[in-house]
């Protein structure tokens, strides 16, 4: 009997983020989950799972590049709305008390994480990294320490000489104590002639 084949990485943590969905729905109609929580919840998990199969799509295919740091904006003085938009919880693990079946693939994301492949597919598409980190947050994973990347592409800013010591002054050399044979020698002015006289 042939072993079945294991599913890339990428496929494996769109289904435990699909069955955490399925289990904060069947969830809500009890009154364990706000209405509101879930669909903000669904909607930011979806959007999530997409954008993580579209990194590990280009990433597997060669063409995912790394975009440089853009340079850091400065805050706009925006009026605040009227209505703050709603956010999910910020505490870490919040999920896992009104959904007790989010404990179980919580540990499955750990164990996926923990894996070579999975590793590897962090390395090669940054920005899966940043997306899992408030998914790990609400089911209170800890993230695996990457090492640093060493493909970045080097800075463009030209590198400054250091500046040559520019020469004492002679009057600033001559009391330090330094002979006259030692100083810079000026070169000398030539001379002008005098002024013609006329006679009258």
């Amino acid at each position: 009997m042939n072993a079945e084949t294991p599913l890339p990485p990428a496929e494996r943590l769109a289904r435990i983020i699909d069955d955490v969905c399925k289990a904060a729905a069947a969830r809500a109609p009890r009154g364990f989950l706000a209405i509101p929580i879930l669909m903000l919840l669904w909607a930011r998990l979806k959007r999530m799972s997409l954008r993580i199969t579209r990194l590990a799509a280009r990433a597997a295919a060669g063409t995912l590049r790394t975009p440089p740091r853009a340079a850091p904006r400065q805050p706009l003085s925006r009026r605040p709305p009227a209505t703050p938009p709603r956010r999910l919880p910020r505490r870490t693990g919040w999920l896992c008390q009104p959904v007790p079946a989010a404990c179980a693939y919580a540990s499955q994301l750990q164990h996926l994480l923990n894996e070579p492949d999975m590793r590897a597919l962090l390395d090669a598409a940054p920005g899966i990294d940043r997306l899992l980190r408030p998914f790990c947050r609400m089911l209170g994973v800890a993230r695996p320490k990457l090492p640093p990347r060493s493909n970045q592409r080097p800075s463009q800013r030209p590198t400054r000489r250091p500046a040559a010591p520019r020469a004492a002054a002679p009057a600033a050399q001559r009391s330090a104590g330094v002979p006259a044979r030692d100083l810079p020698h000026r070169r000398p002015r030539p001379a002008r002639a005098p002024p013609l006289r006329y006679r009258e």
